[in-house]
């Protein structure tokens, strides 16, 4: 059992092409805060399967590449069908520290549906961390707005730290949520469309050379996506159309 609740904690590694630093990720992992852990290589074309099989987690070698969203949303399925309560998003590219979710415990204890990590409790990345001031200013721009037109309280929309609670598993159709980045958006604003419980925590990120960040150009579709995302969100709400991930499991 994990020493921070009575819940079952998973964490999921999500990987594509993170050889260099798997071995420190998993270093890095206080294991007594995970029930189990597996690692979702998605059909990588360097060594990450090879490495990642000289640890003791439970590893799933996707036949061919799921994208992002694609391997995340395999992850959490088969997470919760192994009998997790939480499932932890964990990046193979150790980019978040995935011990932090000890400090999502009241969340936890509270059966919140979705606790996200955010980079802007109370600091600057860019100041403080070294975040590129393009990712700085375009991902603030866009989780204020995204804040005040939807009334969605969080500080940050655009992390890859998330914790899943059971339910949002048995409520939010993620299955039909995008498969590449624009997946950890969407299930933000599923979740508040379900009126589902949801909180944040404050994280810290590394931007080292080694970390698989989405690149300026997929960026920009990203970006755009939202503002597409945001209309359909807003769309369901006015019960004008409802997109399925907006309709009842």
């Amino acid at each position: 059992m994990n020493k921070i609740s009575k819940k079952k904690i998973y964490g999921v590694v999500i990987c594509y092409n993170s050889e260099p630093v798997i071995r420190d990720l998993y270093q890095r992992i206080d294991k007594e805060l995970f029930d189990k852990i597996y690692f979702f290589d998605d059909n990588s074309t360097d060594n990450s399967y090879e490495v990642a099989k000289e640890f003791d987690w439970n590893i799933v070698k996707n036949q061919t590449n799921l994208g992002h969203g694609g391997n995340l949303k395999k992850a959490i399925k088969t997470a919760f069908l192994d009998g997790a309560d939480y499932v932890l998003e964990i990046h193979a590219d150790n980019q978040y520290n995935p011990n932090l979710i000890a400090k999502a415990k009241h969340f936890i204890d509270q059966d919140y549906a979705l606790i996200t990590g955010s980079r802007f409790v109370n600091k600057n990345p860019h100041l403080d961390e070294g975040m590129p001031f393009l990712r700085y200013f375009s991902n603030k721009v866009m989780s204020n707005f995204t804040r005040k037109l939807l009334s969605i309280n969080l500080s940050e929309f655009h992390t890859g730290f998330k914790i899943f609670g059971k339910n949002f598993y048995n409520k939010v159709q993620f299955e039909h949520c995008s498969n590449n980045y624009l997946f950890s958006f969407q299930i933000i604003l599923a979740t508040k469309f379900f009126n589902l419980k949801y909180g944040e925590i404050s994280i810290s990120a590394d931007y080292g050379d080694k970390v698989n960040s989405c690149n300026y150009y997929n960026g920009f579709i990203y970006l755009i996506s939202n503002f597409v995302e945001i209309f359909f969100y807003l769309l369901a709400k006015s019960k004008i159309f409802k997109k399925i991930i907006y309709k009842s499991k």
